[in-house]
């Protein structure tokens, strides 16, 4: 069996639907071979290797499954690293295949080009930023290491590495002999059981999601113990998508933000149960006392079965607890035209309309603003907070359901990737990017007021957007604005961008809360704010 028939196989059958990637010199052979299988998955290339690998995660968390990312050794591979560090922090099933010299060009003794300081350096890099590391160059081994990287993948929800020699392509392989089998995983007796006293003691319990409740496919285990018992979910900002907004139990998003709902069950709360939680600064630096305090139960992923403890613990003869407001705390509107302002009246005009809508952020005020809407299909780097993200992004998502996608992303990071946006159109992707231009990096400005770097010149987004074939719109105010989504949604048979320009420090509440959170907090050394 040919590797490329091997591979495709392997691939289908962890439910792998497509190819992302960048062609160049080490991966040629493979991607040939891969391109000629009778069942061959279809192959999306884009301009620039860390859009290649966003597209990916992208495609990848929306689907909740691994999805694949093809580079060439060294300088495509390593190009890619940054997006990669991104997936592996955010717990994303990535499959990265690499590209590697042949044995020929590894015996020549020679420095191979691509080559950092080693002919093995890219492994080295790699094994930082993913959770398993092959290269399949013996035939013998190649077929069941293929498989080990991709269990692996599946079963800690973040990248592997799969290195493939420039002549593994002549390889005559014979398919995995040896299937690995793991053991189930078993809950915890003594936190399971700890918890269930707690929870048979409190008044007050609160559910905070976070992302890996999603990865390991809990979702509906956990929605289901909420129900049963009359417990308020709350996620955490990269947990968002892991509970669907319109539940009876959803009390919201906790980020940081102090006047909210969902703060304010989460303080109130006499038990946390903290289920899938990534406990990054992002949410938790001025709450650090809440974390550590003894009334907050953590159940981690992977070292936990999330889907199988949920409905262990919802079989459990527990009270059914009092009634909670859930509603949202009302939020003073802003005074002047922003990016909150865009974002509810974009969920205004969707929340008509009967079809799923995915809404992509970029990292920025275009994230915190995205708390405006409530969609039942959200993605963002919530964390790791790498921009550029959510335009190529797009493509991965449409990838996967064939949804029309809403971009979300500021002027900043749109110079980053915003010219993959003509790719999307080679692949019948139309969306509609709502580009946020307040003509600087500000949430750079937001950390440092007095820095003079974070200036951008006036882009003239809409010339350029024109030059792609995309169809270009600008807004100044609520009522601009509201006119031309209007006009781009009624139009799906293009893409649009709408350059919305913002007043001068027009910086969200939330933006500035944030930022003015982590300053004094570094500055201070306290733990509380």
């Amino acid at each position: 069996m040919q590797l490329g028939a091997l591979l495709t196989q392997s691939l289908r059958h962890c439910g792998v639907n497509e190819i992302f990637g960048i062609p160049g010199d080490f991966i040629l052979p493979l991607l040939q071979q891969l391109q000629d299988q009778p069942d061959a998955l279809p192959f999306y290339y884009l301009t620039h290797e860390p859009a290649a690998v966003y597209a990916a995660d992208a495609a990848a968390r929306s689907a909740n499954r691994p999805t694949v990312v093809a580079l060439t050794y060294g300088a495509g591979a390593l190009n890619g690293v940054n997006a990669v560090a991104q997936a592996y922090e955010e717990y994303v099933p990535l499959i990265i295949i690499a590209g590697y010299p042949s044995a020929k060009e590894v015996a020549s003794r020679l420095q191979i080009h691509h080559q950092a300081k080693s002919i093995d350096s890219q492994r080295t890099i790699f094994a930082e930023i993913t959770c398993a590391q092959v290269r399949l160059n013996n035939p013998d081994t190649a077929a069941n290491e293929l498989q080990a990287a991709i269990q692996q993948c599946q079963r800690q929800s973040r990248p592997v590495l799969i290195e493939v020699p420039r002549d593994a392509v002549d390889f005559n392989l014979e398919p995995a002999k040896l299937v690995l089998h793991e053991t189930p995983q078993a809950v915890d007796e003594f936190a399971y059981q700890r918890l269930v006293d707690a929870l048979c003691t409190a008044r007050r319990p609160v559910i905070l999601s976070g992302v890996n409740v999603r990865r390991s496919g809990a979702q509906f285990a956990l929605e289901r113990l909420a129900e049963q018992f009359n417990i308020p979910i709350v996620t955490t900002l990269l947990g968002r998508a892991s509970v669907n907004p319109e539940h009876s139990c959803y009390g919201g998003v906790f980020c940081g933000a102090q006047g909210t709902r969902a703060s304010q069950l989460i303080y109130d709360a006499d038990l946390v149960l903290a289920i899938g939680v990534v406990y990054t600064d992002s949410n938790f630096s001025a709450h650090q006392a809440l974390i550590h305090a003894e009334h907050f139960h953590r159940i981690e992923f992977p070292a936990q079965p999330l889907k199988l403890f949920c409905a262990r613990l919802a079989s459990e003869p527990l009270p059914l607890f009092e009634h909670r407001d859930l509603t949202p705390i009302q939020q003073q509107e802003p005074a002047y035209f922003n990016a909150d302002t865009v974002v509810r009246e974009i969920h205004q005009q969707l929340s008509r309309q009967r079809a799923i809508v995915p809404i992509i952020s970029d990292v920025g005020d275009c994230l915190f603003a995205s708390l405006q809407a409530s969609p039942s299909e959200f993605l963002a780097p919530a964390y790791y907070a790498s921009m550029g993200y959510a335009v190529p992004a797009a493509l991965g998502v449409y990838v996967t359901n064939q949804r029309r996608p809403v971009v979300l992303v500021g002027d900043g990071a749109f110079l980053m990737t915003g010219l993959e946006l003509a790719h999307s159109l080679r692949y019948g992707c139309r969306p509609i990017v709502v580009l946020f231009n307040n003509h600087k990096w500000d949430m750079i400005a937001a950390f440092a007021p007095t820095l003079k770097a974070t200036a951008l010149q006036h882009w003239q987004f809409p010339q350029l957007a024109e030059s792609m074939g995309i169809h270009s719109l600008r807004a100044h105010d609520q009522q601009s604005f509201a006119a031309a989504f209007a006009h781009a949604w009624a139009d799906p048979d293009r893409a649009h961008l709408i350059d919305v320009w913002l007043p001068e420090n027009s910086r969200t509440a939330r933006l500035q809360q944030f930022a003015q959170t982590l300053t004094s907090i570094n500055k201070t050394g306290a733990s509380e704010v």
